[in-house]
């Protein structure tokens, strides 16, 4: 277990490659950037948090996990002004088989979740995403908004986003919005007629897909992506 305190108003940058689970406590006013890169196999990693008032909290995850794989996120808003951005990339080849369910509550108003997942599915292999953003009693002037995408790369591989929204507020903002399609044929025609085989158009989408948060880690991190992007094309 990796436990994590911010003292009031105090701000830090974490990046880690190697971890179990998370525990979270972000008291008032304080930032956390935190960037976790998972290359393990069959990894089974819980995420709890507990965010307070006019507390940021910006989560960056790159999942380069294989086999099967489960990731559970739990982060609270316990106090007005509580704030937290989720961004997950992932990509399954082979038989791999990742679940990512990230759920977030606002327990009391004036809180903000941003959820971002992205994925890629080769092969044989499966991605889902789900988890509930629930805007609770009392919570007014609160806002929650899930993205989810993944592209398909495969006949048998899978993609599933279910996200959930709980209301139980009237006086606040709650979107949500989940893609699942295949890899756009067009676009490897294009790159293909430009000289590229196929290996290499499918590993130039893929990093152009998973760059947005691939690029929030460090240098070196940033190698361990590539690589092991290019060994799963």
């Amino acid at each position: 277990m990796t436990n994590i305190t911010l003292k009031n108003n105090e701000k830090r940058v974490l990046e880690y490659t190697k971890f179990s689970d998370v525990n979270l406590v972000l008291n008032e006013g304080s930032e956390l950037t935190l960037k976790l890169a998972n290359f393990e196999e069959n990894s089974e990693i819980k995420i709890t948090g507990n965010i307070g008032k006019y507390a940021r909290i910006s989560v960056v995850f790159a999942d380069f996990s294989s086999g099967n794989s489960k990731i559970v996120s739990q982060i609270n808003l316990v106090e007005e002004g509580a704030t937290c951005d989720w961004h997950l990339a992932t990509l399954a080849n082979k038989k791999d088989n990742k679940i990512f369910d990230i759920s977030f509550k606002h327990l009391v108003g004036k809180t903000t979740s941003l959820m971002d997942n992205y994925g890629v599915a080769r092969d044989d292999s499966k991605i889902v995403f789900s988890g509930v953003s629930h805007i609770t009693e009392g919570a007014k002037g609160s806002n929650a908004k899930q993205n989810a995408k993944i592209i398909v790369f495969d006949k048998n591989s899978q993609g599933v986003a279910s996200p959930i929204l709980k209301i139980d507020e009237n006086e606040v903002q709650a979107s949500h919005g989940a893609i699942v399609g295949q890899l756009n044929s067009d676009h490897m025609f294009y790159l293909m007629s430009r000289g590229l085989t196929r290996d290499e158009a499918r590993m130039l989408i893929t990093l152009g897909y998973l760059k947005p948060v691939s690029k929030e880690f460090s240098e070196e991190t940033q190698k361990l992506i590539e690589e092991a992007i290019k060994e799963a094309m």
